[in-house]
């Protein structure tokens, strides 16, 4: 009885974290049919000020988008903090998704002045479903080496 008092919440905590990546990776989220524009922050143009500090390119489905996020001047991230955002939100194949994660979790805590994620649909994908397997595992298994170098470099810095 014990042990499923301390079993049970560790295995709610562990399917937590793991639900938003089987949802994306298993397309449980609809994306807009057409181009589309989504912002966070202060979406007035007058407010949009400054320089980006996040610019990040990427693609979802037929989508390819580009982000633009300016975080607020009592952010303390740092350069390097901002860097790293930069590379996760790269190398994730729900990048949409990952984006909007993302965005909404800086916005809600007061940490990002404004962004925006421009996307644009792409032309219909003409490959046959034996390519688009073959170019969604080649991008899995990417995806899964630069975590593996990832994790192998903080061990390493530990």
């Amino acid at each position: 009885m014990r042990m499923s008092r301390i079993a049970a919440p560790l295995i709610a905590a562990a399917a937590a974290q793991l639900l938003p990546l089987a949802a994306g990776a298993q397309g449980f989220y609809t994306l807009p049919k057409d181009d589309f524009i989504w912002n966070w922050g202060d979406v007035g143009e007058a407010q949009q000020r400054g320089m980006a500090d996040i610019e990040v390119s990427g693609g979802e489905s037929a989508f390819r988008c580009d982000l633009k996020a300016r975080m607020r001047a009592s952010s303390n991230r740092s350069p390097s903090d901002i860097r790293e955002i930069e590379m996760d939100l790269r190398q994730r194949l729900d990048f949409i998704y990952a984006v909007s994660e993302t965005m909404n979790y800086l916005e809600y805590n007061r940490e990002l002045s404004w962004a925006t994620l421009d996307c644009k649909r792409q032309g219909e994908d003409n490959a046959t479903p034996e390519q688009r397997v073959e170019r969604e595992t080649a991008a899995r298994e990417k995806m899964l080496r630069e975590l593996e170098r990832r994790r192998d470099r903080q061990r390493d810095d530990d």
